[in-house]
Formats: C-alpha cells, structure tokens, sequence
C-alpha cells in the first residue's frame, strides 16, 4: 500500500538523464476510487504536465522515474480532485477529521486518512470540491465501527459531539497538536504585482498544499520562492508573513 503524501514534491526525472520537473499534485476521478496520476510542475518553463500513472516507472525515495518527457500531457484540468487538505464529515455534520494522506494500491484508493480516523474508500459517500461526505449504513454500523474510528472512539459518541473543526498547527521538527475551535473567517490580504515581495523576510515557516516545506522562517523571499508559492496556492499567505 501507499501513501500519496510521500511522493509530492518528488522531481521526476527520466531514463535519458533529464530532470522534467517535480510532482506537485496528485489526481483522483470524481468518485475518489482511482489514482489516476500526477502534476508535474517544470520549474523552468513555468509549465504543468499530466504524468499517466501507467507511465510511473518507480517511485523511489528521493524522485520518481519515467521513461522520456514525451509521456508527460499539457495538464489542462481544472480540479485534480486530491483529498488532501479537505475536511470529512458525517451525514449529520459531525466532523471526521482533515484529511492527511491517500492510500492506494496500483490505480486503487483504499482507504482516506485523517488524524481522527482511517476511512476504508467505500465509506465515502461523496467527494466534493471542499468537503469529503462519509455514509453512515445503519444495517452495517458496527462493522463501520470497528474498521474506522481510533481510540476506542464509536460512532454514537462522535454524533453527540458538536460539528466543531479540528485546527491542526503543524510545524517543522515539532509535535503536532490540535485545538478545537469554532470555524472563523479569515482575512485574506491580496496584492497586485507578487514581484513587490522581493527581498521581505519571512515571520514564519511556509508550507505547501501537502506540508511540504517552501521557506522557512526568516529566508530572504526571492523569485524561486514566489514561484513555489505561487504553484501551492499559497501568494496570500506569504504576502501576510513577511516584512
């Protein structure tokens, strides 16, 4: 089995010795049950590719191997449809969790992964744009039970709790922790020209879509990092912690 998360950020290179980017996102179809394949992001071009995951040779610890450039398609997507990041919840509201990581075996989701819980792919009722949906089956809920829910937590007991979200603050090198807090708007700080950034500091680490590390706290922000923060969805957040 395994896990999405480890190959993110991987480069991709090729058995002709080029370097043909790095993958920057997964990509699942609509109904969450196959692994489709990657983003490739070219650095270089400033271009994103399609990588077929038939034409993933290995995955290995430090990149992933493909036969030439040629099998990678101009990504014309709009949605990869990656769980990632997206919060689950039950049919009555109650949250499940975030979603950490995706399981697969070949082109097969197997189950979702939350910190709250392992979610085998066929309790997904629905996968949407923001939000996971898990189906509760009254004729098999203790079998649900049984397979899902960590810490001797059952069913019955998390649909008492109220929906509240999970924050999760994840840093470098420390422990991870949750708090649980109502959900609040945040204030997002936009900008024209992402080039005005140049030569700021930053406050805080910045990571990616998948915690992947961009920069770290106190790096000077140049255009590498505008880049990177730019393919993660992540300008705003940069504009906010730097001075």
């Amino acid at each position: 089995m395994e896990k999405i998360s480890l190959i993110i950020s991987k480069k991709v290179i090729t058995l002709e010795g080029e370097c043909a980017g790095y993958v920057l996102d997964a990509v699942f179809d609509e109904s969450l049950k196959i692994y489709e394949g990657c983003i490739v992001a070219d650095d270089e071009t400033e271009n994103t590719f399609f990588l077929k995951r038939k034409d993933i040779l290995s995955s290995g610890d430090d990149c992933v191997v493909i036969e030439s450039s040629r099998v990678l398609e101009y990504d014309v997507s709009s949605s990869t449809n990656n769980p990632i990041g997206k919060e689950v919840y039950n049919e009555r509201g109650v949250f499940l969790g975030m979603v950490t990581d995706v399981c697969v075996v070949g082109k097969c989701v197997k189950k979702i992964i939350t910190k709250r819980c392992e979610i085998p792919q066929k309790f997904i009722k629905k996968s949407g744009n923001n939000y996971l949906i898990f189906g509760i089956f009254k004729n098999n809920q203790k079998k649900a039970n049984k397979l899902i829910f960590k810490e001797n937590e059952t069913l019955e007991k998390i649909n008492d709790l109220l929906p509240k979200i999970v924050i999760s603050e994840v840093a470098a090198g420390e422990k991870q922790k949750n708090k649980t807090e109502d959900v609040v708007p945040v204030q997002t700080r936009f900008f024209a020209n992402p080039n005005s950034l140049l030569g700021r500091s930053l406050t805080r680490d910045l990571f990616g879509m998948n915690n992947e590390i961009i920069a770290r706290k106190n790096d000077k922000i140049d255009k590498k990092i505008i880049k990177n923060a730019k393919n993660h969805n992540k300008l705003s957040i940069l504009a906010y912690f730097s001075q």
